[in-house]
């Protein structure tokens, strides 16, 4: 059979020479290059471990030392060492104390009396590659959290069940003014208007069983923990977070935005005010004065007639400064609005 060709270097914690050995011809029974190093007792394991020595891809622990045993071994074991995986040998048969280790933290436990070159092996090799596959999942749920944390826009994640907040991040804590231990007593319609529950709650079960899969988009009205209402554009998935049906909530605050367009909407309509104003009501005065004038110049007429034309001149001029005086007025309105932003 051809061996495997991996350099593993492998870690063994074993008081028994005879034990010791064994294991030894089984590895190099199996792999072509073991890099084997043997510990006595947890002394000697507790001194490599604490000057930085664990480059190595996995340790096989006996749990009968001289100096440490049982769970008290392994408690003691794996504080030490976070990185490397641990193959539990043993002579114990008690299944639960085998259920007590894994839970502990062992990687997998191996009873002596069953053990071969074969066995050995793909425990040796299964757990090394669990292990690396749990740290690149480790990674990325790092990263994750990070993007998740590090967000400009505001984020949360809900149980869909309760509507409680099970996890929030930095710009949401800022948006919002709740601290984070706030937030995670809370449910999402206390972010709400209370007349809106109900809402809140149909849209919830309409988009739970849609074509998208739980996928909405929408603006809602919320409110900060001062009672100040804000406009929020949000983008909800659905997700499974820690063995819970949940949702996942991007927001971005669109307050300023709206106020924004309203007040563009408010200018164009006042700028159609002014530009109707201009075309209908100035347009009156204007053509009687026109007319007014005309007569004056084009007519012999007596200056008690001409007195009276002029005042009705001058009652129109009134009339066009007073139009005018409105029109500054309205544009100042609009740049008034235009500089708040």
């Amino acid at each position: 059979m051809k061996k495997d060709s991996t350099s593993y270097k492998i870690l063994v914690i074993e008081d028994n020479l005879g034990d010791y050995l064994l294991v030894e011809d089984y590895l190099e029974e199996m792999v072509s290059n073991p890099i084997v190093e043997r510990c006595e007792n947890f002394k000697e394991l507790d001194q490599i471990l604490r000057i930085g020595k664990n480059d190595w891809d996995v340790i096989l622990l006996d749990l009968s030392l001289p100096d440490k045993s049982g769970a008290d071994l392994i408690e003691n074991t794996l504080k030490l060492n976070k990185e490397i995986p641990v193959i539990v040998l043993t002579g114990y048969s008690e299944a639960s104390f085998a259920l007590k280790s894994l839970s502990m933290g062992v990687s997998d436990y191996l009873l002596k009396d069953d053990l071969n070159a074969t066995t050995l092996h793909k425990a040796i090799t299964y757990n090394i590659e669990r292990n690396k596959n749990l740290k690149k999942i480790q990674l990325s749920e790092l990263r994750y959290s990070e993007l998740f944390q590090l967000s400009p826009q505001p984020m949360w994640v809900f149980d869909e069940e309760t509507l409680k907040f099970l996890k929030v991040n930095k710009s949401a804590i800022k948006t919002y003014g709740y601290s984070e231990d706030e937030f995670l007593t809370m449910d999402i319609l206390q972010i709400r208007k209370s007349e809106e529950g109900a809402k809140v709650k149909s849209t919830l079960q309409k988009t739970t069983f849609d074509e998208h899969k739980g996928q909405f988009m929408g603006i809602y009205e919320h409110l900060k923990k001062d009672g100040t209402p804000i406009t929020m554009e949000i983008h909800s998935n659905t997700l499974e977070f820690e063995g819970r049906k949940a949702r996942l909530i991007i927001a971005n605050d669109i307050t300023l935005k709206i106020s924004y367009l309203n007040a563009i909407e408010s200018q164009n309509l006042k700028l159609k005010e002014i530009a109707w104003i201009q075309s209908h009501i100035v347009r009156a005065p204007l053509a009687r004065m026109m007319g007014l004038i005309d007569l004056i110049k084009n007519n012999n007429l007596c200056e008690k007639e001409k007195y009276e034309f002029l005042d009705h001149v001058l009652n129109s001029a009134y009339e066009v400064d007073k139009i005018i005086r409105d029109i500054v007025s309205k544009a100042n309105e609009i740049e008034e609005k235009k500089n708040g932003f």
